[in-house]
């Protein structure tokens, strides 16, 4: 970490893996025993990410849940601490409750709606934010903060501390782990979810949008992506391409993944063209549909029914 600290972005894992391959976590084994909550500006003024943090950590002193807090060099990072469980839909139902109550206490308009996807990163706290800036030209680090932090010191006070590392002993505060709601198998969920706005001129799924528009996509849900991605553009008739279609086809969905994830500074941080133009071309050649919706629900990639549930095959 060190030999990358203050010449590149560093991060890891939001969440915790059992099992690892080689060269990356195995996302079927990972612990899901907490909820993480990302307060971005997104554009607008920063005042507006530390409010809403402020609204939300009285909710969790009120309650004294289990949560460590960080100011990330461009918005906050809280993350709260529950029971484990084996299905990303409860956490992401308890994100349903912050978001409640957040709105209910005149708040909102900060909290990224992206929330638990396995393989979401973070920053790694006391390390660099390469593209932050506190208004003079200097970058910021990711520190821990407290809740008296947030609530003694203004935002001038917070940037002027992120000018450095902020080297205190790891510390989570409260006592209590929330107990994320369960929710009953997809086929008894009422209603349908829709895919948020994105840049993309391809419909895509609502599970494999949460599962891609993150910093770093596991394996599986990228296949899954141009899988999807080629079915959408061949109508899913699982003809075998000849060598003009298959650069056809590639070419159409690496046009899409650099206009939704290559041309962002904030997912997909290790997009590179040549070798995803490689890996587009092997899937698109290998001739295989996108996976069912028993597939993606048992792998744990369904956020809720949607038009696709259950016989969806395009």
């Amino acid at each position: 970490m060190n030999a990358h600290n203050n010449r590149t972005n560093v991060y890891t894992t939001v969440y915790d893996f059992e099992e690892f391959s080689e060269t990356t976590a195995i996302e079927s084994s990972v612990i899901l025993d907490r909820i993480f909550l990302d307060f971005d500006a997104h554009g607008e003024r920063l005042q507006k990410a530390l409010d809403d943090v402020r609204i939300v950590m009285q909710m969790v002193k009120d309650e004294d849940l289990i949560h460590t807090l960080f100011f990330s060099g461009r918005g906050f990072h809280l993350f709260i601490e529950g029971n484990r469980t084996d299905n990303i839909r409860d956490i992401q139902a308890y994100f349903k409750v912050v978001k409640q109550y957040l709105y209910e206490n005149g708040g909102g308009s900060s909290l990224d709606d992206r929330v638990g996807q396995a393989s979401r990163l973070r920053r790694v706290p006391n390390t660099v934010n390469m593209a932050s800036d506190d208004g003079s030209g200097n970058v910021l680090y990711c520190i821990p903060l407290f809740y008296e932090d947030v609530f003694s010191m203004n935002l001038e006070d917070i940037l002027l501390m992120a000018r450095s590392p902020r080297l205190i002993p790891f510390q989570k505060s409260g006592s209590q782990r929330v107990v994320f709601p369960e929710q009953p198998p997809i086929e008894m969920v009422e209603g349908e979810v829709s895919v948020p706005k994105h840049n993309g001129k391809l419909p895509i799924l609502p599970c494999l949008h949460n599962a891609t528009m993150v910093e770093n996509p596991g394996h599986f849900a990228r296949v899954y992506l141009v899988q999807w991605y080629r079915d959408i553009l061949t109508g899913s008739s699982g003809i075998r391409l000849n060598g003009e279609q298959i650069k056809e086809v590639s070419e159409r969905i690496m046009e899409e993944l650099h206009d939704v994830f290559g041309s962002s500074e904030e997912i997909w941080l290790d997009w590179n063209e040549r070798e995803s133009f490689k890996h587009v071309s092997y899937i698109v050649r290998n001739n295989r549909y996108s996976p069912k919706c028993e597939t993606l629900i048992s792998n744990g990639y369904c956020v809720g029914k949607c038009w696709r549930f259950p016989n969806g095959k395009k």
